[in-house]
């Protein structure tokens, strides 16, 4: 059964500061407004997404739950250190640890480990860079547990319009 995978870039934060610890960075408006657009993008398309997988940092809760909110029916999300932290092969481990009965999952997280992770598993197309709030979708011809580097094919990518 054909699966989707989501992978997002959070969306754009607040520079850092000396006090203020990279976790605790938020979204600015233009980050909000991004993340909005992403979630109303893969409404209009009938997405069924059933969970999002998200960096515990500030900006990657704020990104997933502005895009979860524009779902009728919400997903699940799910916070995950490793996306914080990990690298390609953490992230695809968390990926095979997910259950056949999600069909749409999103992973939010951060550069480059989000780009690393899609050149990873994409047997079709190979990314330099994601901005920030930008969706790339990939489908997967096997189940989670089987996924690995190759077994996706990169079907689009959705950079929102900021006006």
């Amino acid at each position: 059964m054909q699966r989707k995978l989501y992978l997002v870039r959070h969306a754009q934060t607040v520079p850092g500061t000396a006090s203020l610890k990279d976790e605790m960075r938020t979204l600015t408006s233009a980050g909000v407004a991004v993340s909005k657009q992403v979630g109303e993008f893969l409404k209009q398309k009938n997405s069924n997404l059933n969970l999002i997988l998200s960096s515990p940092a500030e900006r990657t809760k704020q990104t997933s739950l502005l895009i979860a909110q524009q779902f009728i029916t919400q997903p699940k999300i799910r916070l995950e250190r490793t996306i914080y932290n990990g690298d390609v092969l953490d992230l695809l481990k968390l990926l095979t640890t997910l259950p056949d009965t999600l069909q749409e999952v999103m992973l939010v997280g951060h550069y480059p480990t989000v780009v690393d992770l899609h050149n990873y598993i994409a047997s079709n197309n190979k990314l330099m860079v994601m901005n920030t709030g930008e969706l790339v979708a990939l489908t997967i011809e096997t189940n989670w547990q089987k996924l690995m580097g190759g077994a996706a094919y990169f079907e689009y990518t959705f950079l929102p319009n900021l006006i």
